[in-house]
């Protein structure tokens, strides 16, 4: 069990985005909860020292994953990043992907009274 709750802000343009997809393959929403899982992987970091660490993957690596061509991916990605959800970063045959606005608060904090996570 991780020791707090990871908030990140998404707003209506993404939901409507990820609910559009086609049948018999990886849904967006499918997707973009991978990516969200895959960052937080590195929970600790964000909760200790409020660092969002990105992750590395390739286009191909995501294109197996989801069942989708590359071009699909890069297309996702990029539709993502317009909206300011992710930042990608592109080497020669690598990504980074950081999923943006990650907020940690410690297990225990109230939420109650929050109206925007740290």
């Amino acid at each position: 069990m991780k020791p707090g709750v990871i908030f990140t802000k998404l707003n209506a343009e993404l939901f409507q985005f990820l609910a559009k997809s086609l049948p018999n393959r990886t849904s967006r929403f499918d997707a973009f909860l991978y990516l969200y899982e895959r960052q937080t992987d590195h929970f600790d970091a964000l909760l200790k020292y409020g660092v969002n660490i990105p992750f590395g993957t390739t286009y191909n690596q995501l294109a197996k994953r989801w069942g989708w061509d590359r071009k699909t991916v890069m297309s996702f990605l990029k539709s993502l990043h317009k909206m300011g959800i992710v930042e990608v970063k592109r080497d020669s045959r690598n990504i980074t992907i950081c999923i943006l606005n990650l907020t940690c608060v410690p297990q225990g904090t109230s939420l109650e009274i929050m109206d925007d996570p740290p």
